[in-house]
């Protein structure tokens, strides 16, 4: 994918969408190298923009550089799953919570819109982009909280919330168990109850959580 000749700095943002989206799809899985000549010859840019766009990538903690300079998507461990999970049991609820009592006109059309596309995408088995859905939906209830504090914390664990949520989300039966539980969470967010919409929200997290330790139970982070 070669990139257009621009400024600088937009260069920098293009080359840290393209790699933030190989690392996050899983195209560059975890543990890969990431080499500078390579992603130059790749995206036709000079190594500079994509030495700030692997500053980037390090600072939310998609990639790791070692003391000697090279750099790796990060391998999760178990730990660093349950804790982005224990963040996301705070805050995804309560944006849920005041979604349901804040969220205008443009903002309901978009939820609606976005469980009416899961679904469709459910049967017809549409996984890849029924995981782009999913996403957009967890983004857009956040959004509709109207909390600019909350919606920049979770702007801030975003990349790490799609880089570990792929790895439940890549088993068919879970993604369209979670499909179901959006279109609950959305029903009481449109019929205003916020309480509802806030346990339905803590709930579905869990279960994705508890699904994917049934998975690895018993694996060490070290294994990992």
């Amino acid at each position: 994918m070669k990139l257009k000749t621009v400024q600088s700095q937009t260069l920098q943002n293009q080359v840290y969408e393209y790699l933030h989206e190989q690392i996050v799809s899983g195209n560059i899985p975890p543990g890969q190298r990431i080499v500078e000549g390579k992603v130059s010859q790749e995206t036709g840019v000079s190594r500079s923009p994509i030495r700030e766009a692997i500053r980037r990538l390090n600072s939310e903690g998609l990639v790791s550089v070692s003391p000697r300079g090279g750099v790796r998507v990060y391998r999760a461990t178990f730990s660093d799953f349950k804790y982005l999970y224990e963040c996301r049991l705070s805050l995804e609820p309560t944006a849920a919570f005041y979604a349901a009592s804040r969220m205008n006109e443009k903002q309901r059309k978009q939820l609606s819109d976005s469980v009416d596309k899961m679904n469709l995408m459910v049967d017809k088995k549409e996984l890849e982009k029924l995981k782009i859905l999913s996403s957009q939906f967890h983004y857009l209830i956040v959004a509709a909280s109207g909390n600019p504090y909350l919606m920049k914390m979770m702007n801030q664990l975003n990349s790490l919330i799609s880089f570990y949520r792929n790895a439940v989300l890549n088993i068919p039966t879970r993604i369209e168990e979670g499909a179901d539980e959006h279109k609950a969470i959305w029903n009481a967010i449109k019929n205003e109850d916020g309480k509802a919409a806030e346990e339905l929200m803590k709930a579905h997290i869990q279960r994705d959580y508890q699904f994917y330790v049934s998975m690895y139970s018993g694996v060490k982070d070290d294994e990992y």
